[in-house]
């Protein structure tokens, strides 16, 4: 006979997510590999087989260190090529991110104008508003001595370019157009924008690298242990395999294991 094991994977990008990934990773070839109900004649359970184990956790480690050892070389190299090429491309894309972000930073900093902006303040029967519009963002500051110290933090650089209240404080403001969307916006605001976008653009980048970098471990993981000739173990009582479900519509993988 025949059981199936579906398993789902998901993969984050949160802080420590690799340890999570290598818990999952054991956990899984556990189930998939581990003590098989063989019917043997005196009811033992079939073990895992040392190689197996080790050659999968080798790769979870070092993607292609499995294959390597088994001397899969080609798939070996493919995985380790991968990984670098993650890696690289994830500091290569948070460094253009840093760069992109101290680039606006400054240009808002030339072109938008704190006190323009705090002077416009009216306090209405709706609630304070600013150059005209209800104000719905707060941007924290001090006043000290007649001199406004504003908080320029992650919130402060994003409320400067994306939100109408704001929109006075730009040095071009007699310049300033209305969208179809009703975004007000000047020649300065607009080109501010566009350089926040491909530095939001680089952190995406930076993100999706780390996605694969973790795809790329499991993966290789589990290709090394089922590249570990398991027929050499396998026998007449059982055999295991992953593969690729083509018979239900859910992504994921199927763990056949036969008895």
């Amino acid at each position: 006979m025949a059981g199936i094991i579906w398993v789902r994977i998901k993969v984050t990008t949160k802080k420590n997510s690799l340890r999570r990934i290598i818990i999952f990773g054991l956990a899984t070839l556990s189930v998939a590999f581990g003590q098989f109900n063989a019917n043997l004649a005196d009811g033992t359970p079939q073990p895992i087989p040392a190689a197996v184990r080790k050659n999968f956790v080798k790769s979870l480690i070092l993607p292609g260190w499995g294959q390597y050892s088994e001397g899969n070389y080609k798939r070996a190299a493919a995985f380790a090529l991968i990984e670098a090429a993650t890696i690289y491309g994830h500091f290569y894309n948070l460094n253009q991110e840093a760069l992109a972000t101290t680039d606006y930073e400054n240009y808002a900093d030339l072109h938008w104008s704190f006190e323009t902006w705090v002077v416009t303040e009216e306090i209405t029967a709706l609630g304070t508003e600013h150059c005209g519009f209800i104000q719905t963002h707060n941007m924290d500051y001090a006043l000290i001595d007649g001199v406004y110290y504003p908080n320029r933090d992650s919130h402060y650089y994003e409320n400067v370019g994306k939100y109408n209240e704001f929109v006075c404080g730009w040095d071009d403001i007699a310049d300033s157009t209305s969208t179809s969307l009703g975004e007000v916006l000047t020649p300065h605001k607009y080109a501010y924008s566009l350089m926040r976008r491909q530095a939001n653009d680089y952190g995406k980048k930076a993100k999706y690298a780390v996605t694969i970098i973790m795809f790329n471990h499991l993966i290789s993981a589990f290709e090394a242990a089922i590249g570990t000739d398991i027929t050499a173990y396998a026998g007449k009582n059982w055999h295991a395999a992953i593969l690729p479900d083509s018979h239900i519509d859910r992504r994921g993988l199927q763990i056949v294991v036969t008895f």
